[in-house]
């Protein structure tokens, strides 16, 4: 397991299963995730679960941080999977339309099985 001050990390056969370590997505917060999350797409074939368990606030940035991962993610032949949402964030995903284009879903295993 890696980790750094915003995101831990596991490898679960050959996937990513990450876990936002920050109550706050922002901008700073947003960029490193976006960075730490892209240097990892290689290594796991772009199929990433993230954990947004931890998250009770999330700022424009951090909307575009999940929608540029999915991106890299699809173009890349590959998956994202979002899960642990709250629902104060879940209802932020709505509210923009982005539960349409992520798939969220409630548990590690769900996801886990997304990105197999």
């Amino acid at each position: 397991m890696s980790e750094s001050a915003f995101l831990q990390v596991q490898t679960v056969g050959g996937r990513v299963v990450a876990t936002v370590a920050c109550e706050k997505l922002g901008a700073r917060e947003s960029q490193v995730l976006e960075t730490e999350l892209r240097a990892l797409g290689p290594k796991s074939a772009w199929k990433m679960a993230v954990d947004l368990g931890a998250v009770t606030v999330m700022a424009s940035m951090g909307l575009g941080m999940l929608v540029s991962v999915h991106k890299a993610c699809k173009e890349n032949r590959g998956t994202l999977a979002v899960y642990g949402v709250r629902p104060e964030i879940l209802e932020v995903l709505k509210v923009t339309h982005l539960h349409r284009v992520l798939q969220i879903v409630d548990s590690a295993q769900a996801a886990q099985k997304i990105i197999q």
